[in-house]
This record gives C-alpha cells, sequence and structure tokens, in this order.
C-alpha cells in the first residue's frame, strides 16, 4: 500500500509538471549539476529549474529568479522587497521561495551593488504566477540605454531588433545583422533561442538627430504571420537610461502577428508605439 501511495504521489506530481506546459527536453543537459538548487558555471539551465521550480509550487509556494541580463549568470545575495508580504534574499541559484500569498497585483524591488534597482510588478492567480524568471541589468553609465527582452517558454525564439536612421549614421542591430555597431555604440549583447530570453541591446549616447526604432520579431513562426503565439508569450521589454529603469513595456496580449513594435527614439525622446502587426 504504501508503495502505491509513493507511485501515485509521482504521477500526480508529473501531472502537475505537464500541465504547467514545461518542455523537459533539455533533461539530457544535467552533466556536472551538483544539485538542483545550484547553477552551472556559466548560466543556468532551463530545464532543471523549471522541475526544481515545480516542487516548490506543489508546496503552494512561489519561487521566483533573477538572472543578469547580459548572460543569463544568476544573482545571488540580491534583496528582494514586497510590500507587505516581506524581505527576501537570493540565493546561489538566484532564487527566493515566496510564501503562498492571496490573490492580486504586486511590486517586488529588486536591489544590488553593481545592478540597476528595478521594480517589477507581477500577479498572483490561483495561487500562482505566470511568470516567474526575471533579468535585470547590471549598472549602466547615465548617458547610455539598455534594452532587456524577456518572454515566456513560447515562441522559443524572439529577436530583439534595435535600427537607426539619419545622423551620424545608419545601422541596425540583431542576431542576423549587425552585433555590433561599425562606431561601437550599440551592441546586441545576447541572443537566445531556447524561450525565456533574456535578449539585450545596450547603446551608447542618443544621436539626437537621429531616428531609432525598437521591434521585436518572432522568429519561430515567421512564417505565421496570423500567429498569436508571441501575443500570448507574456513578453516584457524593459528600457533602462540614467541607471535607472525608465519604462517596461507589456506586449499587447490580443494581437496577431510577428511583428511587436515597441517604440521610437526622435531627437532623444521615447515615443511609445507597443502594437502587434503582421510582417
Amino acid at each position: 500500500m504504501k508503495k502505491l501511495f509513493t507511485i501515485l504521489a509521482l504521477l500526480l506530481a508529473a501531472a502537475f509538471v505537464y500541465g504547467q506546459g514545461f518542455d523537459f527536453s533539455g533533461f539530457g543537459d544535467f552533466g556536472g549539476m551538483g544539485g538542483m538548487g545550484g547553477a552551472p558555471a556559466g548560466g543556468s539551465n532551463k530545464a532543471r529549474d523549471k522541475a526544481d521550480d515545480a516542487m516548490d509550487k506543489l508546496a503552494g509556494n512561489i519561487p521566483m529568479r533573477f538572472f543578469n541580463a547580459l548572460n543569463r549568470n544568476p544573482i545571488p545575495n540580491a534583496a528582494i522587497e514586497i510590500p507587505n508580504i516581506g524581505s527576501f534574499r537570493t540565493d546561489q541559484a538566484g532564487k527566493v521561495v515566496l510564501p503562498p500569498m492571496a490573490d492580486g497585483a504586486y511590486t517586488l524591488t529588486f536591489t544590488l551593488n553593481g545592478f540597476i534597482t528595478t521594480p517589477i510588478n507581477f500577479w498572483v492567480n490561483l495561487g500562482g504566477v505566470d511568470f516567474n524568471w526575471y533579468n535585470i541589468s547590471p549598472a549602466i553609465p547615465n548617458t547610455d540605454y539598455r534594452f532587456v527582452l524577456e518572454w515566456g517558454e513560447r515562441p522559443a525564439d524572439l529577436d530583439i531588433h534595435f535600427e537607426k536612421t539619419g545622423g551620424s549614421g545608419a545601422y541596425h542591430i540583431s542576431y542576423y545583422n549587425l552585433k555590433r555597431a561599425e562606431d561601437g555604440n550599440a551592441v546586441l549583447d545576447r541572443d537566445d533561442t531556447s524561450g525565456y530570453g533574456p535578449e539585450t541591446i545596450t547603446v551608447g549616447r542618443i544621436d539626437l538627430n537621429a531616428t531609432y526604432t525598437l521591434y521585436v520579431n518572432d522568429y519561430t513562426n515567421r512564417n505565421n504571420t496570423s500567429s498569436d503565439q508571441m501575443a500570448r508569450s507574456g513578453a516584457t521589454l524593459r528600457v533602462y537610461s540614467q541607471n535607472r529603469l525608465i519604462k517596461t513595456y507589456n506586449i499587447p496580449a490580443n494581437g496577431r502577428g510577428t511583428r511587436w513594435n515597441v517604440f521610437t527614439i526622435n531627437r532623444g525622446a521615447l515615443n511609445d508605439v507597443n502594437a502587434v502587426v503582421a510582417r
């Protein structure tokens, strides 16, 4: 009888994980793993992290992870403050485990020397959150901009694009165009092709005589321009400048298309677009 209960518990756990839409195709990458809570050198294993988080969810808790937006390395020892909930500190895997929380809207604040203090809004629904992995920008000079894109498990491959026209010279930063502008003033820091992100671009001083356009392409569904998968991805684009978070864009959830036009910069002014369109 005891063995039967053990088997039933395992089946229920597997059903829960499957129901969350987790993809375990990466479980073959566990070589050298020192334990479910650890992180391999040079980054985090997504499949392992999802499995680890599933165990916390089974217990009714809310796991959250925080990564460096330049390389997706976990960020340990960061302070996480949530009003009326408590203060937490990330472990070596960049993780905190929040206690059960009532459904509703919350704001956490991430703080750590060397990183930009970042407030993040999140929502608890039915005791859980849809998105629990966040990518935080290291500190940048006041004149620089940094754009950090993150999303859910699907589509696997979203690509961030940043185009400059006019001014002192045009460029197009993306994974298949320039990864670094000829003058070194803009660089694609990270390209992600397996879901969640981040994709990150850093830009130096903005040319006040130029126009800049930032958009995101759904490369996974590039042959289906009426796809709604990108709009359902929960994608978020954070804009950092003056060494602080100045804007957060959330993808419109009811759009269809494979291009998300996020914003333009004209004469130094940030102008919202935030529309999903067919390419």
